[in-house]
């Protein structure tokens, strides 16, 4: 299992990517609406922050906090997928899956109901960058 996205609340949207560009030497990838996608330095597998805007409004509860919103974890292979799939629905915590044009995904929380996802590649190498070109309207709901 690989450490593969968190997504974050905050506040400006510009400041956040210019902090992580300037700090740490992430790149953008992609920017739509209130949504952005920064990437690690090159690495072998991708390392992205999801950056979701909610403005100044400092509203708190639920998935509208600014922080980290969810966790998402790539793992290497349907089978595994479909085992931590199964260990969610047995406690209740699966809530949905997802599929991309070479990936899938399921969705789900902790007991403590931060968001958590897990992906896999459906074409048995990592799950690239290029798979976040697309930021969707789904991205807005996760963590609520």
């Amino acid at each position: 299992m690989h450490f593969q996205t968190v997504v974050m609340n905050v506040a400006d949207l510009d400041r956040a990517i210019e902090f992580y560009r300037s700090v740490f030497g992430f790149s953008e990838l992609s920017r739509k609406d209130r949504l952005a996608a920064i990437a690690a330095a090159a690495d072998d597998r991708s390392q992205v922050i999801v950056l979701r805007s909610l403005g100044s409004t400092g509203v708190t509860g639920g998935g509208r906090h600014t922080g980290m919103r969810a966790l998402v974890f790539e793992v290497d292979s349907l089978e595994e997928l479909e085992r931590i799939a199964s260990a969610l629905d047995h406690q209740g915590l699966l809530l949905g899956r997802r599929k991309g044009p070479n990936w899938s995904a399921i969705f789900g929380r902790d007991p403590d109901h931060t968001a958590i996802a897990a992906g896999t590649s459906m074409t048995g190498e990592p799950i690239g960058l290029e798979s976040w070109a697309a930021l969707d309207e789904s991205l807005y709901g996760f963590g609520e």
